[in-house]
């Protein structure tokens, strides 16, 4: 089945994400889907934070860019959470991470052109807005070297299918966001905390561009046994199923076990086997919410044998039971809570 391509302004019936210069918070129009396409919290700094949480029906690429959509001269640093599939530009490009992040600017040649979701499923896509003086004044850096960077970025893309990355930056950034997500829904009028997750999301981002363009030096891979430490976490990813134990998956990485465990804490900021719980949680929600199966079957596919005990770290992760999530998620699921760490 053919995607239909419909403007960004057909979603919200002819509203637009600036006026006066401005953000404004919009709501999907009924006839489209459910739920907001932007929420925004400004500060006083020249940095915004838009809170992106909604679905569409059907299968539809939504068209980002518009002639008519004028906006002041702003660079946008984007986490995508949920939701999108692929994100075109007019040339390849790579992203800051897992999650389909990436930095736009007006004045860099490659803007966003179209975003692929995932039909009937929760969007949820965080972009921290920086204006050119506030950005030159927190980073000492001037914006024509940003541009610099991603035309570089750019380059190397056509040079290199899938270069290597930073992936605790990666994890990081996801962390980071789903903290901002989560203290927006819970406590929306906590302004110091979601301005200090706006910052952390930009220098994440901007460490990930220098790493990923050489301009910063990438760290040894002897420092924490880092490189084994990723290692590791990958193998939990594809195996969450049926991992290894701590002292084997030490093993396969060529690391003992107090390595294993006070590297994982350096990297990622928990223990192997709290690792484990989230990246398996994550992933069950995940499958819950885009309907793929029901909540036994979600259970055993991450690997919990005992249904009740999955239903008892879900709720006390999510604050919802499994089942109850499940009947929430044929409707907005407005108010749903995220994980504080992610894979």
């Amino acid at each position: 089945m053919m995607s239909i391509y419909i403007y960004m302004q057909e979603i919200t019936d002819g509203s637009f994400c600036w006026e006066h210069g401005q953000l404004q918070s919009l709501k999907v129009s009924p006839r489209y889907g459910l739920g907001n396409l932007a929420e925004v919290r400004s500060f006083k700094n020249g940095v915004s934070i838009v809170f992106q949480d909604f679905s569409i029906f059907g299968d539809k690429k939504i068209r980002l860019t518009n002639e008519e959509d004028k906006r002041p001269p702003l660079i946008g640093f984007t986490t995508c959470l949920s939701g999108v599939r692929h994100i075109f530009y007019d040339s390849p490009r790579i992203p800051m991470g897992d999650g389909l992040s990436a930095i736009e600017f007006d004045g860099h040649k490659e803007s966003a052109l179209f975003m692929e979701v995932t039909p009937n499923t929760p969007i949820r896509i965080l972009t921290v807005c920086v204006d050119t003086v506030a950005f030159e004044a927190l980073t000492g850096k001037r914006s024509k070297d940003l541009v610099e960077s991603l035309d570089l970025l750019d380059r190397k893309t056509d040079k290199q299918s899938n270069p290597k990355q930073a992936q605790y930056i990666d994890f990081s950034q996801r962390t980071c966001a789903y903290q901002a997500f989560t203290s927006f829904r819970n406590n929306p009028d906590d302004t110091l905390f979601l301005e200090a997750k706006a910052l952390e999301l930009v220098a994440l981002q901007l460490n990930q561009l220098a790493l990923l363009t050489g301009k910063a030096p990438r760290p040894r891979a002897g420092d924490h046994h880092m490189e084994k430490i990723i290692h590791a976490g990958e193998i939990l990813k594809q195996e969450m199923a049926e991992p290894p134990g701590a002292r084997d998956l030490a093993y396969r990485v060529g690391l003992n076990h107090n390595q294993l465990v006070h590297g994982f804490r350096e990297v990622f900021g928990t223990g192997p086997f709290e690792y484990l719980r989230a990246i398996r949680l994550q992933k069950a929600r995940t499958l819950i919410a885009g309907h793929e199966c029901n909540v036994t079957q979600a259970a055993a596919g991450v690997g919990y044998s005992s249904l009740s005990h999955f239903s008892k770290a879900f709720k006390e992760t999510f604050g919802i039971n499994p089942k109850a999530f499940a009947k929430k998620g044929k409707g907005a699921r407005r108010n749903f809570p995220d994980l504080l760490t992610e894979e």
